[in-house]
């Protein structure tokens, strides 16, 4: 009896640390999806279009900036390593930043071009967007660790509406451009500022010796070494739709991408990112002591299942007629592309979020196997021509579809696997 109250103390407060996440991060994207009916009549398809080129490519640095040993702040047993880890973390950070600057300045011209001649506004927003948005990812895995769920949630509201103000002003004004970049970067700097002022009044940062640094970084070098690749894969394959409809299509067509997908991603960024933080934080601590883990892993999973049923059938039925009222006539081509991506979004709603259980149980090598194998499987489609934008879309989400449903077998697989070498029962 007393054990079963504790599972279910258990279960209850894994709920409502889901909950305190999820709630958070609710607002933080209803805010913005709020403001679509007035944005989306503010900026043209392409403008939209430039700003998922720059959210996209903001993402793959953003994987860089730290070399992922931002993931070890909740990996280490002491508190005190977990804080030499973020110094170790901003100092790289930092390091990159620089780098990023004297790169766009020696070879902006070629950036450019790659690019398809974006606005020299691009690539003076990138490098500090990445900066405050590393430096706020940083401290936000502090706040997990410390399980101040509430900062952490908090701080991604901050950012919302700092960037959402920011973005309609500028819109509203006729004599001003580049508002979403703009909204953007103030975003990642109130963000970022947030969460470090948050995690001061949670703890003190004293000096930590660079012995002590140096001997972590080493200690997590497995991080940089086997997830760094296949996390900057997997962030190229979530972008990698809009890089290929630039490449293939005009940037407008990727405003009307960028609307499809900023609808498809709300299950994702509402439920799956806060669980993902939140399993991971719990995995982490149950492999540390030797527990088991699966019954949690198959909890999560039948949530997820039922919340990407959900969301398929919503999408099939009202799609269209969903775009159009938020974002007017104009914008029906995002409700067409939707219905085709909808099965993609999905799979990636139920087995995203346990990817991190292969990190805790020190998969590296696996996961990036996989990473690999689907960058192959997405890259592909770069060298196909000749087809319509809806011919790429049903290719794309065949390939995801297909590696979603490996990666759900490889997790349980080796999570099965971890609790027989263990003899947990």
């Amino acid at each position: 009896m007393i054990k079963l109250n504790k599972i279910d103390f258990s279960y209850g407060k894994l709920g409502r640390d889901i909950l305190i996440l999820s709630s958070g991060v609710f607002i933080s994207q209803l805010i913005p999806l709020l403001l679509q009916p007035f944005l989306k009549r503010l900026y043209t398809p392409e403008e939209f279009g430039l700003f998922d080129v720059f959210l996209k490519s903001f993402s793959i640095l953003v994987a860089l900036s730290s070399l992922k040993y931002e993931n070890a702040i909740l990996l280490a047993k002491k508190d005190t390593d977990s804080k030499s880890i973020i110094y170790l973390s901003l100092i790289i950070s930092i390091i990159f930043f620089l780098i990023s600057i004297i790169l766009i300045i020696f070879f902006g011209d070629f950036f450019n071009t790659l690019m398809n001649n974006v606005n020299s506004l691009f690539f003076l927003c990138l490098p500090i967007s990445v900066l405050f948005y590393s430096i706020f990812n940083i401290f936000n895995f502090y706040l997990i660790r410390r399980q101040r769920f509430f900062l952490s949630s908090s701080s991604k509201v901050s950012r919302r509406i700092s960037e959402g103000i920011f973005q309609l002003i500028i819109g509203l004004s006729k004599n001003l451009r580049g508002g979403l970049l703009i909204g953007d970067v103030v975003g990642n700097i109130v963000q970022g500022l947030y969460s470090v002022i948050k995690a001061r009044k949670i703890t003190s940062f004293k000096y930590i010796s660079f012995k002590r640094i140096k001997k972590n970084a080493f200690k997590f070098r497995e991080l940089p070494l086997y997830t760094l690749l296949p996390n900057i894969l997997n962030t190229f394959v979530l972008g990698s739709l809009t890089f290929l409809i630039l490449n293939k299509f005009k940037i407008e067509e990727v405003g009307y991408l960028e609307f499809a997908q900023k609808i498809l991603v709300i299950p994702s960024v509402l439920i799956s990112t806060a669980i993902s933080q939140v399993v991971f934080q719990r995995v982490s601590k149950l492999v540390n002591q030797k527990k088991k883990i699966t019954s949690l892993l198959i909890s999560v999973t039948i949530i997820l299942f039922l919340v990407s049923i959900t969301f398929v059938a919503v999408i099939e039925l009202l799609g269209v007629e969903i775009f159009t009222i938020i974002g007017g006539d104009e914008w029906r081509r995002s409700g067409e592309y939707a219905e085709i991506l909808v099965y993609a979004s999905a799979i990636m709603i139920v087995f995203s979020p346990l990817g991190k259980v292969l990190i805790s149980l020190k998969r590296f090598k696996v996961n990036s196997l996989w990473e690999i194998f689907k960058f192959i499987g997405i890259i592909s489609l770069f060298f196909i021509d000749n087809m319509s934008i809806e011919g790429y879309l049903k290719r794309y989400s065949i390939i995801i579809v297909f590696f979603y449903i490996i990666y759900g077998i490889l997790i349980f697989t080796y999570s099965f696997k971890y609790e027989n070498e263990n003899c947990i029962k």
